[in-house]
This record gives C-alpha cells, sequence and structure tokens, in this order.
C-alpha cells in the first residue's frame, strides 16, 4: 500500500474567496480535513477555519473538528497538537492523503507548526500550502501600503508594555501587532498620540468584520481574540 502524506493548508484571513487555488484543490483531493475549533473558559466552541471550509462546497464527510483550549498554560494545547500528529500518521500509513486546516498562512503562527516534528519523525512526507495572512489583508482594507523601499516591518504576537512598544514603533516605520486582546487595557491610550497612524481590524473578511483608523472608535470598543493592528509613524514623525 502506497503511504498517504500530510498537508498543511492555508484557508487565508476569512474570506472563502482569499484561499489560493492550490489549497482548494487539496481540500477538494483530501481524505481527510482537520480544522481548529477554539474552546474558551465557558466551554463555549467557535472555529474561524470552520467559517470558511463550509462555504467551499467539499464533502462535510470530511470535515474532522480539533478542539484547541484558549489557555495559557501550554501542556493540554501541546497534548492536542500530539494526538492529532499520530491520527494524521495513522491515516498516511493507511494510505489516505491527509490536510490540516488552518487559518491565515500555513507557516505563520499556524497550528500546523506544532506538528511537523511527529510527522518528520514517522518518516511521513508532508507539504505546506501557504495563504494570505491577516495583517496582508489588513493593509488591503486599510487602502494603505504595509511598507514601501526600505521601510522595515515587525510583526509581534505579543507585547509587555508601552515602554516595549513605543520601543517597537521608534525602531520600524510600521509595527503589525496580532492578538491585540491583549493588550486592551492599555493600547487605546497609547494610540491616542498624534506621533501615530494605525488601522484597526477585528473579524476581517468575515460578516463580523469590523475596521476603523479612528480613536474615538475604539476608546469604547471590545476588542477580541481575532483582531490586529496596524500602527505607523506619522508621516510628520519621519
Amino acid at each position: 500500500m502506497e503511504q498517504g502524506k500530510v498537508y498543511g493548508v492555508a484557508l487565508g484571513p476569512g474570506d472563502p474567496d482569499l484561499i489560493t487555488l492550490k489549497a482548494l484543490k487539496m481540500l477538494e483531493k483530501a481524505d481527510v480535513i482537520y480544522y481548529p475549533t477554539t474552546v474558551n473558559s465557558k466551554g463555549m466552541k467557535s472555529s474561524m477555519a470552520l467559517r470558511v471550509l463550509g462555504e467551499l462546497n467539499l464533502d462535510k464527510g470530511k470535515l474532522m473538528p480539533v478542539e484547541v483550549a484558549m489557555k495559557y498554560d501550554r501542556s493540554e494545547v501541546n497534548a492536542t497538537y500530539r494526538q492529532l500528529a499520530q491520527e494524521s500518521i495513522a491515516h498516511c500509513n493507511a494510505g489516505k492523503t491527509v490536510a490540516i486546516a488552518s487559518e491565515g498562512d500555513i507557516s505563520f503562527y499556524s497550528t500546523f507548526a506544532y506538528l511537523i516534528e511527529d510527522i518528520k519523525q514517522a518518516g511521513i512526507s508532508y507539504e505546506m500550502i501557504p495563504g494570505v495572512p491577516a495583517f496582508i489583508l489588513g493593509g488591503s482594507l486599510s487602502a494603505n501600503p504595509i511598507c514601501t523601499q526600505t521601510d522595515k516591518v515587525l510583526v509581534v504576537p505579543e507585547v509587555a508594555d508601552g515602554k516595549e512598544l513605543e520601543a517597537f514603533t521608534t525602531a520600524n516605520e510600521t509595527v503589525v501587532m496580532m492578538k491585540v486582546s491583549k493588550v486592551k487595557d492599555w493600547i487605546v491610550s497609547f494610540l491616542d498620540n498624534p506621533r501615530y497612524q494605525f488601522f484597526y481590524g477585528e473579524y476581517m473578511g468575515t460578516d463580523k468584520e469590523y475596521t476603523t483608523g479612528s480613536i474615538n472608535d475604539l476608546k469604547e470598543r471590545r476588542i477580541p481574540y481575532f483582531s490586529i493592528i496596524i500602527i505607523k509613524q506619522s508621516k510628520a514623525q519621519r
């Protein structure tokens, strides 16, 4: 029996129209499609990945959710990734083609990154199919370039405090902040400064999309997990 293969398939930032043709063809070909679904502290489930997959006319019987707990303690999440890797390896040994789908780009803060070592050790072939990351969509929605010429761009998943963010914005023309909900207690007051221009986006590419570049819009805004901010030095400061 010929051994199967694992594909890490990027779904893009949330708009089904932004998935690549290569990714769509792979999902149609796959025997099994795993996708992440998050579970919060109240036990409620949600899946940005399923929002995309549900619009692609795929065989629903191939879709397999993987519950990922939203916790800072990584022990439970790591166990989930290990189990996913082992199930994928078993399917491949049975000759099946496995797709592991993830929002954004498959090599950019993706679930798939945590599976690669186990897949390699099992001697299973794998391929990573790229996609559009959320901040690239953000740049388009802002109607402004993220960078030009020799601009430096820094993408950060976590910032300790305003002092650290100030250092980042001083050293780079553009700073992209992921997971903005972690800094919701102070980010609005930080941005309320003529030194900065910013673009804020949440649930981009979905029916829940909200974007703004106005500090007044953010002052009373509840910032969710699926949000980004693109911060640029104002032209007067360059």
